[in-house]
């Protein structure tokens, strides 16, 4: 029975681990891997809450097997102490870094495009849309973006009209806020985004949003940078404390299921984040949840093994 905690146990690391790594690939590496709904990750989440309710179910057993052993040693009277829990150095190494790795990955579901916005965006890219260099047929008005003349640009902010090749037809379509440095004029070509086969999403600037833009150059990087950190450091901290560690294996229904319980609070918090487009603010009140969710776990093991 020991083998099948050790088994299970492994299994939802390893799986919670490759859960980890679909949250942080690049976009384009699995379809729409950047914009929800991010399906791939939640049978990922299942599938590791599946393994961890299998160790949770193996250890019951080994643990109910253990208190009989224990009870017919004491009406012998003959008193053997159960033996000390396996040590393992890996374990360490691995539970501090995963622990640090999960809220980092918790914390990456929300940079990116988000609220009315990255819907639309979804939508575009399940239709196959894409970038498109379309002349401008008119230009109906435009004004001088505010904090522009500070920076010696002269950027406008322009409302054109341009005729769209959508698969069923050519289309003349109004667009605002295509942002352009100089003035827009008739006849100029202009990169705009839209699909197709959708007509009924329209047209819109293909401007890079600046805070996807941020998010990826600035925010992703600081989050993973402070992941390894704390990562390492935990990690050695639970190799010094290797004993404790290796106590904490022994499953213990007041230990562990609260634990489980948060991780699984943690988990439903970005379920959100994973399905839809959460406006920005509750986008990153989830993903904050989620990311304390390993580290509370971990503070309550701690506290009560």
């Amino acid at each position: 029975m020991r083998a099948g905690t050790r088994l299970t146990g492994w299994a939802t690391l390893l799986v919670g681990y490759a859960t980890v790594l679909l949250a942080v690939l690049p976009y384009g590496v699995v379809p729409y891997g950047e914009l929800p709904p991010k399906r791939h990750l939640l049978w990922m989440l299942g599938a590791t809450g599946f393994c961890a309710l299998c160790w949770i179910l193996a250890s019951l057993l080994v643990r109910a097997r253990r208190r009989a052993a224990l009870r017919r040693k004491a009406l012998r009277k003959r008193h053997q102490p159960w033996p000390e829990p396996r040590r393992s150095r890996a374990l360490s190494w691995v539970l501090g870094l995963g622990i640090a790795l999960t809220s980092a990955a918790a914390l990456n579901q929300a940079v990116g495009p988000d609220g009315t916005e990255g819907r639309w965006l979804a939508e575009l890219n399940r239709a196959g849309g894409r970038t498109h260099q379309l002349t401008v047929s008119k230009v109906v008005g435009g004004t001088q973006t505010p904090g522009a003349a500070g920076r010696d640009v002269e950027e406008f902010s322009s409302t054109i009209v341009v005729t769209v090749p959508f698969d069923s037809g050519p289309r003349q379509m109004t667009v605002g806020g295509v942002r352009t440095e100089g003035e827009l004029e008739q006849g100029r070509s202009i990169e705009l985004l839209y699909a197709p086969s959708r007509p009924d999403l329209g047209v819109r600037p293909a401007a890079d949003d600046l805070s996807s833009t941020v998010g990826r150059i600035v925010v992703r990087p600081v989050i993973w940078l402070l992941a390894l950190v704390a990562g390492l450091s935990t990690a050695v901290a639970m190799h010094r404390r290797e004993a404790g560690v290796a106590r904490a294996r022994r499953f213990e229904p007041w230990v562990h299921l609260p634990a489980a319980a948060v991780l699984a609070g943690g988990a439903a918090l970005s379920v959100p984040l994973l399905t839809g487009f959460p406006d920005t603010t509750t986008g990153w009140g989830l993903a904050a949840g989620a990311a304390a969710g390993p580290w509370l776990a971990l503070a309550w093991v701690v506290r009560t093994s």
